[in-house]
């Protein structure tokens, strides 16, 4: 009976033992940075590339085809310390997944050859839209696929000063309510109807003229020498464009015109002792003191997603205007992959061979 008692109770640990063997590998989902000992995936009918694809730092591919940062790899004791560094103007990282094998064709894959993401050995899905990013993860193999998600702004400023424009066509209607000028503008990325401000009053413009071939620029981004008086004010102009003034409260009695807002704008860009104010229309000198009061707020204001954007529209021997453009984001996101090897399945995911040479 007691020989009977034994063989049960080691048959219960071999069982255990079993049942701890065949461990389902749910733990590599965590975001702890430790990778787990994967068993080997038979993949012999496929073909791995190794050659061409290894260091400690790899170009981040977006898209396919766009640079947007550098992945770095440093071996720390037993581990990999893995940096994402996003580069590229408005896009950040939201997702870092890696996996990490002794050979290629031990990554978690299907049996296409393609990589199965969910499983790699560190998977975190909310990572807060960083540029910088550091995973660090189990030094089990050489070889390293290092996947992530990454988001952008279509919308952004760089985006819109890209794709500016060189030259427009415009016609100016009419003055007022809200604004010194309205204008349309024929054709192109910027076609519309805009309010619009006069930058230089030493130049004149028609109202109910067409102008062909105007200069087009951002007013946060590279300006000809010489063509306005006081450029470096530019920041605090698109402050203004920025707080719907005219038609709020001044503290000095009524609300503020488009006179009021128009000889700010000319004060803080020209030298308006030399030109004229003829058609500025309704004006208070306390009411203007107060706006240029407010606009010191705006030392260095540089619009975001969501604003506006003052682009400036100059047609030579003209007055320069300055437009108020909404800038209205669409997010998108892309894949990237530190840039290696082909996986042999039918995606365009990479893998790297970790060399410090």
């Amino acid at each position: 009976m007691k020989k009977l008692l034994s063989f049960m109770f080691i048959a219960s640990l071999l069982l255990v033992s079993c049942e701890v063997e065949q461990f389902d590998g749910q733990e590599l989902t965590s975001v702890d940075g430790k990778a787990s000992k994967k068993g080997n995936v038979s993949a012999s009918s496929l073909t791995f590339e190794m050659d061409g694809c290894s260091g400690s730092e790899r170009d981040l591919i977006a898209g396919q085809n766009m640079v947007v940062g550098t992945v770095s790899v440093d071996e720390v004791g037993e581990d990999y310390v893995i940096t994402y560094n996003i580069t590229e103007d408005g896009y950040c990282l939201t997702e870092a997944h890696v996996d990490v094998a002794t050979l290629p064709e031990y990554f978690q894959m299907t049996k296409s050859g393609n990589p199965k993401i969910g499983n790699f050995d560190y998977v975190n899905d909310g990572v807060e839209c960083n540029q910088n990013y550091t995973v660090i993860v189990a030094n089990t193999g050489p070889w390293l696929a290092v996947h992530g998600v990454v988001v952008c702004a279509t919308n952004s400023v760089e985006s819109v000063v890209d794709n500016l424009p060189e030259i427009a066509d415009f016609c100016t209607t009419v003055q007022g309510p809200n604004s010194y000028l309205n204008i349309s503008i024929t054709e192109g990325p910027l076609a519309g109807d805009f309010e619009a401000w006069c930058v230089d009053n030493d130049k004149g413009i028609e109202i109910n003229t067409c102008y062909d071939g105007a200069d087009i620029y951002s007013s946060t981004g590279s300006l000809p020498d010489g063509t306005f008086e006081y450029p470096e004010n530019f920041d605090k102009v698109n402050y203004l464009l920025n707080q719907s003034i005219v038609g709020q409260p001044c503290t000095a009695g009524g609300v503020f015109t488009y006179g009021d807002l128009q000889l700010a704008i000319w004060k803080l860009l020209d030298d308006i002792s030399t030109g004229s104010i003829a058609g500025l229309g309704a004006y208070s000198n306390a009411c203007v003191d107060e706006i240029l009061a407010m606009a010191e707020a705006g030392e260095g204001f540089e619009p975001e997603c969501g604003q506006i954007l003052g682009i400036i529209v100059n047609k030579a021997g003209n007055q320069p205007l300055i437009i108020p453009y909404p800038l209205e984001c669409s997010p998108c996101d892309e894949t990237i992959w530190a840039d290696g090897c082909s996986f042999p399945g039918s995606n365009w995911a990479m893998y790297f061979e970790y060399s410090d040479n």
